[in-house]
């Protein structure tokens, strides 16, 4: 049974990425910091999922459990990087804690998880990793998600390692995400998403359902011979 560790699988997306990967028979790992009531019936209703409970706020606690919970990390097959903090704070009002803060919570856990699990991942001749960027790194942001567009542009910068790696069927991608129907847009009040809908060819939002699917295939099996890519998926975009 593969293992496929999660960050940031208490969002709408990684709930629906954990239902994917647990439909298909590997074992979850699921990051979670405050998580919501969805993902908490998710666990009651699969108590098999192993959950990490993680601030990435202090990136020390990653580091920590890196070293402390080196057994529940053994044998991951499967990275997928879906954490997303989202501070709606206009350009003029960005500060120098702002900008850090959405590159600690998104950007470097992804390091840092390839960098103490990759290693394993080759040395079994197997393994994916999936970054979840946002089509917003192409338009530079929204009105108040400069910071958070910033970090998920950041999440495509794949070390050159990478092209080692693929000969020892380690594969790693990024997905620029397109707008999905998921509460990140129902925090934002301010946010027309009629009007941002409007501007989406395929005429609608995504469903977290539809992402998980397209993740699980870079990140499995399925995925034979795609690495070192960033794929959009967003209907047209």
């Amino acid at each position: 049974m593969r293992k496929v560790f999660i960050a940031g699988a208490s969002s709408d997306i990684g709930i629906a990425v954990c239902r994917e990967y647990l439909a298909r028979g590997y074992k979850v790992i699921a990051h979670y910091c405050q998580g919501q009531q969805k993902f908490f019936e998710l666990l009651k209703q699969f108590p098999q999922i192993e959950t990490l409970k993680i601030d990435f706020t202090n990136l020390e606690n990653l580091e920590r459990a890196l070293l402390e919970k080196y057994e529940l990390f053994l044998e991951t097959d499967v990275i997928v990087n879906a954490q997303g903090l989202m501070e709606p704070v206009p350009f003029s009002n960005v500060t120098a804690e702002v900008v850090l803060r959405a590159l600690a919570v998104n950007v470097v856990p992804g390091i840092l998880l390839m960098r103490a699990l990759v290693p394993g991942m080759i040395e079994r001749k197997w393994g994916r990793i999936v970054h979840l960027s946002s089509i917003s790194a192409k338009y530079g942001g929204g009105k108040n998600s400069f910071c958070y567009s910033l970090s998920k542009h950041a999440m495509e910068f794949m070390p050159s390692d990478h092209k080692e790696w693929a000969a020892d069927g380690v594969f790693v991608n990024a997905l620029r995400i397109g707008v999905t129907d998921t509460r990140i847009h129902r925090r934002d009040v301010s946010k027309n998403m009629r009007d941002r809908v409007a501007l989406i060819p395929a005429g609608r939002m995504a469903t977290p359902e539809e992402m998980a699917k397209v993740v699980f295939w870079y990140g499995s099996e399925e995925n034979t011979f795609t690495t070192g890519q960033v794929i959009t998926v967003a209907g047209g975009e």
